[in-house]
């Protein structure tokens, strides 16, 4: 069953620079060039019966990918995250221009990976 956690660890085997909410740039730890991945966890919620305790969360977990076009690169790196990170989840996929950043954005948002709680 796929968790966050596994979901995070397969995104890192991809090889891309990749880091939790943000990458904090530093004059001496710069952010890198693009491409790169960022995951989140924005949600976490209990799952399970109300007439007993819960031993089950429900997280919800997102991968971003930034590229600096929508190409057959950005098509590529794509196409790996989908077929050896996501290949056994429900996954929501968008593409947007990020103009501020000056790069595209493709997120994948996935809901309800269940993991036992803990105590």
């Amino acid at each position: 069953m796929a968790t966050a956690a596994v979901l995070t660890e397969r995104a890192e085997s991809l090889g891309l620079p990749i880091t939790k909410n943000a990458f904090e740039g530093t004059l001496e730890n710069p952010v890198p060039p693009l491409p790169y991945m960022v995951y989140l966890l924005p949600r976490e919620a209990t799952a399970g019966a109300d007439s007993r305790p819960n031993n089950l969360m429900a997280d919800d977990w997102q991968l971003e990918l930034y590229t600096v076009a929508d190409d057959e690169a950005a098509e590529e790196i794509r196409t790996r995250i989908e077929n050896e990170v996501l290949h056994d989840v429900d996954y929501v996929k968008f593409v947007a221009y990020v103009d501020s950043e000056e790069c595209f954005q493709t997120a994948y948002e996935v809901t309800g990976l269940l993991r036992k709680a803990r105590k």
